[in-house]
């Protein structure tokens, strides 16, 4: 994200905003062009049935995952990106504890580690020295940091998290891992595939802050051609699991890449701006893919020093405007992805709180049949402009109100973020659905009118003006 490049260069005064390009972006790797037009192997997801629910595959409709029963799962997730080289084992299991009891199920996780992605060195090696790779060969490795890294992805299985997996990303591509060829890339993907091929709670990712290095963006830069070749070597091995790439700041979504577009299985949406338009931009493009709030501002941070601090507010926003318009999940993250000295006090912090008592309202309602109504059916009058352009704005900055609903009438959820009265069209509702205003900041619910207007009962339990309305029968 940018805000790593920011961290590296924050100590000698170097202001970095917008897209940046890492140079080993641009690395330059022997048979680059070997598989561009040829297609990936078929493949079949293969997880069990057996366990916690994992995210398995994408539903046949294209908006939601499905786990290894076959039910819909949405992702709760959060971003420990250096968690591999960070964290000693008795670490890793603290914070795979915590979050479970949080309610989170998904976790976005770098395999290798540089300076980059949070890692404590450059070379990939962990605080205690393993590096991942004998000599820097990306196909000799090193055992002890295998066992180490399978050991982390198998204890989140045992706390029903899926990991989002980055076998190699924008930051640790030319630098931890440096492929003398495109058939190592290839070869170093099966590998990969085929250590976790027991483990259930695998997706596949790549990418990070990526801008390709290419005048042809369709054809793809070499790394492009590598992390292609990588995830070729998962397909060989049979590996299903569903895979995207995370593309740059300050808005992106997978499939805005040409040539990823047609790859991907899931959208990565990536915003430091009100997140709605952005998911709304993804749950509305062809062909029908998971569009999923992957990365927004994190707690503790502020990737736009000129616009507000990130509050409890700017996160319970995202969250929410995502949740409204439809994600298929949503990551919250906060400034310890990198884990600062004392992050462990800092796993229970009230926006987490908050923000799970929004998943598990969520988790309440058949949030798989939802669809946005974007078009104003329900609430018809007090919703605000909605943002229509990519112009930079602060989360605190829009107002707008989003609304989900299921098309047979019987459920419906309505995001007020600020105070206002709101008009509405029962008459799509059911005759027995009933409403109640959800106070976002502790939980509390209290009753509300079923009239043609309806106005926020006033500042909520930490003295701001945001607001759920939800109606259900």
């Amino acid at each position: 994200m940018v805000t790593r490049l920011r961290s590296l260069t924050a100590a000698a005064g170097v202001r970095i905003s917008g897209r940046r390009r890492r140079s080993g972006q641009a690395l330059r790797i022997s048979g680059a062009g070997r598989y561009l037009d040829t297609p990936w192997p078929a493949a079949t997801a293969r997880a069990s049935a057996d366990g916690p629910p994992f995210v398995s595959s994408v539903d046949s409709g294209g908006r939601f995952f499905r786990d290894q029963y076959g039910a819909p799962i949405r992702l709760r997730g959060d971003s420990p990106w250096s968690m591999m080289t960070k964290l000693s084992p008795d670490q890793a299991e603290l914070w795979f504890t915590t979050r479970e009891q949080q309610g989170v199920n998904a976790a976005i996780v770098s395999l290798l580690g540089c300076l980059g992605n949070g890692g404590p060195r450059e070379d990939g090696r962990t605080y205690d020295g393993l590096a991942p790779f004998v000599g820097g060969d990306v196909l000799r490795w090193n055992e002890p940091y295998w066992r180490r890294v399978t050991s982390y992805v198998r204890m989140a299985a045992d706390h029903g998290i899926t990991v989002l997996l980055y076998p190699v990303d924008g930051w640790t591509i030319g630098r931890s891992f440096v492929p003398r060829s495109i058939d190592q890339c290839r070869q170093y993907g099966r590998r990969v595939a085929e250590r976790f091929a027991d483990l259930p709670n695998v997706m596949w990712m790549t990418g990070g802050d990526y801008v390709p290095a290419t005048d042809e963006p369709g054809r793809g830069s070499d790394v492009d051609r590598c992390w292609d070749a990588m995830m070729r070597g998962v397909r060989e091995t049979g590996d299903g699991r569903p895979f995207s790439i995370q593309l740059a700041a300050d808005k992106s979504v997978s499939s805005d890449n040409p040539f990823w577009s047609r790859r991907v299985d899931w959208n990565f949406v990536y915003t430091y701006f009100p997140t709605y338009t952005a998911v709304l931009d993804a749950y509305g493009r062809t062909p029908r893919r998971p569009a999923v709030m992957g990365e927004a501002n994190y707690e503790g941070e502020n990737n736009q020093p000129e616009s507000q601090p990130t509050t409890d507010e700017t996160l319970r926003r995202q969250v929410m405007w995502s949740l409204t318009c439809v994600a298929a999940g949503e990551f919250m993250g906060s400034d310890d992805w990198e884990f600062h000295p004392g992050w462990e006090s800092r796993l229970s912090t009230r926006a987490v709180t908050q923000v799970a008592r929004l998943r598990e309202l969520f988790e309440s309602l058949r949030w798989w049949e939802l669809v946005p109504d974007t078009a104003g059916e329900f609430v018809t009058a007090g919703r605000g402009d909605p943002l229509t352009t990519d112009t930079p704005m602060d989360v605190l900055d829009d107002d707008h109100v989003t609304v989900a609903r299921t098309p047979d009438g019987s459920q419906a959820v309505v995001y007020v973020p600020t105070a206002r009265t709101i008009a509405v069209d029962t008459g799509v509702l059911l005759p027995d659905v009933r409403a109640v205003w959800v106070d976002p900041t502790s939980g509390v619910q209290t009753p509300a009118p079923m009239s043609a207007t309806v106005t926020t009962p006033g500042p909520n339990d930490a003295g701001d003006g945001d607001w759920i309305l939800l109606l259900s029968g």
